[in-house]
């Protein structure tokens, strides 16, 4: 089962916690470019964000068994303000079974969901490089409706 992570936890692991969050944020090719303004100052931004007591926005997950760490993000549009939560990075601690990875697919719609749903989000949005969340969501669709899009980043 998710958790959210307090304040004191976070604050008391940060350095396992940061170095996940690292490894999810670089795993892909080119996934470095988006932390333009270098890995350290992203990672003050985050640890900031989930220390601040009057945001709300932000948020870090775990499961019980502390396999899964998961960043998320809730965002309003600009045009429709309307809120929707973004599932930001996703990591493992450890290798974990085809069955475990399941569980935390369902823990993230359910959990994260019924927190979206609480803070007034209409969906949720994940990005992904890996074709497993493909894959689960096509497996899932009868009872999460998933609607799946590409998204194309081009570097400049």
């Amino acid at each position: 089962m998710l958790r959210q992570l307090s304040q004191k936890n976070i604050k008391e692991n940060w350095k396992e916690y940061k170095v996940h969050i690292e490894k999810a944020f670089v795993s892909t090719p080119g996934g470095n470019v988006i932390n333009s303004g270098g890995p350290q100052d992203t990672y003050k931004v985050i640890y900031k964000q989930l220390m601040d007591p009057h945001n709300k926005t932000t948020h870090l997950w775990v499961d019980d068994a502390k396999n899964y760490l998961i960043l998320t993000q809730i965002q309003k549009c600009m045009y429709t303000g309307k809120k929707t939560l973004l599932i930001t990075s996703q990591t493992r601690f450890k290798k974990t079974n085809s069955k475990t990875s399941k569980q935390i697919y369902l823990d993230i719609h359910n959990t994260i969901g019924k927190f979206a749903k609480e803070n007034q989000c209409v969906g949720m949005y994940a990005y992904s490089d890996l074709d497993y969340f493909a894959k689960m969501a096509k497996e899932t669709y009868e009872w999460s409706k998933v609607i799946t899009r590409y998204q194309f980043y081009f570097p400049l």
